[in-house]
């Protein structure tokens, strides 16, 4: 058995004293670590902000200042989300609840006065344990200032840092945004947007968080939110018609019709309409679902077998034995439908 030592058990309580006996409540004495961070003053008015925030960033302690400012905060003991991502695939639903949460933080520092700037948010400086979400790092955000016209320092990790961060004008909420948006390119594709650009429903959400001028980019963390819990509610839609964009609309609606008049003009070998009937749907069935597969419908691939592989080839694999199995469950449906119509019809 391992033995404490009696020095680590603090505060005692009487509960009970006899002549021959005492009983005491006592409290075990657990080192708790913590940050510390020495800062130059300037830093104190953001601190001294940061200190009242009831939101998930890690919580400041103390702050102490003489000649450099000392902050005392919060040591997070959670791996950070470049760390869980080594061993963990997130699905979509749990990349929209990530961003979500991260937004709901920024929506609380920008609406600060002055405003809070984050200006370093990268995967480094996230905190995730699958659930829950900590931002953290704050050594280079900034209050915005009304009238300054550009920032006084160029910082910010490249790839993740907006244009305007490079010297081009103030950073802003928008600067923010546009990190998010890299980010959330990131956990769909592993990849910056510049080299590979996300091919699902939230390319354009992610086009827009990135675009090179902020004033085109989303102005709020409530916007930014609204166009993601946007996509829930239009995610029913079949592929082709969730960009609402007519040309892809009447592209993909051309296709759905052809792909049921091959299906229904196949030669159909059989004594039976119903059997007849079908055999054409099930054909159709097939190809739709080759379809949903390939157009990754309600994130049907985070459904399929090894999709949480850091394998290509393995998740590859999975999407389309996973297929195979839906097909042929399906088609073996159909066909027991058919016995059981034909056997009722006797």
């Amino acid at each position: 058995m391992k033995q404490g030592k009696i020095s680590d058990y603090v505060n005692p309580v009487p509960i009970k004293i006899t002549d021959d006996k005492a009983i005491f409540k006592v409290e075990k004495l657990v080192p708790t670590p913590y940050i510390e961070r020495v800062l130059p003053l300037e830093y104190a008015p953001l601190y001294e902000q940061l200190a009242e925030l009831d939101t998930a960033i890690p919580k400041i302690v103390c702050l102490e200042k003489s000649d450099r400012l000392t902050v005392i905060e919060e040591y997070i003991d959670s791996p950070r989300l470049d760390q869980y991502l080594e061993t963990h695939k997130l699905t979509s639903a749990q990349i929209h609840d990530l961003i979500c949460q991260l937004l709901d933080v920024l929506a609380v520092l920008h609406q600060q006065t002055p405003p809070i700037i984050h200006r370093d948010i990268k995967p480094e400086n996230i905190f995730y344990d699958g659930q829950k979400l900590i931002l953290a790092d704050f050594d280079i955000a900034r209050n915005m200032q009304e009238d300054a016209d550009r920032d006084t320092r160029i910082l910010g990790s490249v790839g993740y840092a907006a244009p305007e961060q490079f010297g081009f004008s103030q950073s802003g909420p928008a600067s923010d945004f546009y990190a998010v948006g890299v980010l959330m390119n990131v956990l769909y594709t592993g990849y910056l947007p510049s080299v590979r650009l996300y091919k699902g429903p939230e390319r354009e959400i992610i086009e827009k968080a990135t675009h090179i001028n902020s004033q085109k980019r989303y102005q709020s963390a409530r916007e930014f939110k609204d166009a993601i819990t946007g996509l829930g509610r239009s995610s029913w839609l079949l592929p082709g018609f969730r960009s609402h964009q007519p040309a892809r609309m009447l592209t993909a609606g051309c296709g759905y019709l052809l792909m049921l008049f091959i299906s229904f003009s196949m030669d159909a070998k059989s004594d039976s309409a119903v059997d007849s009937f079908l055999l054409r749907l099930s054909f159709f069935m097939v190809l739709f679902l080759i379809i949903l597969f390939a157009c990754n419908y309600r994130n049907i691939k985070s459904m399929c077998l090894f999709h949480s592989s850091k394998s290509k080839f393995t998740r590859a694999c999975g999407i389309i034995i996973s297929y195979l199995l839906v097909a042929t469950v399906l088609t073996t449906a159909l066909a027991a439908l058919s016995v059981a119509i034909s056997s009722f019809g006797h």
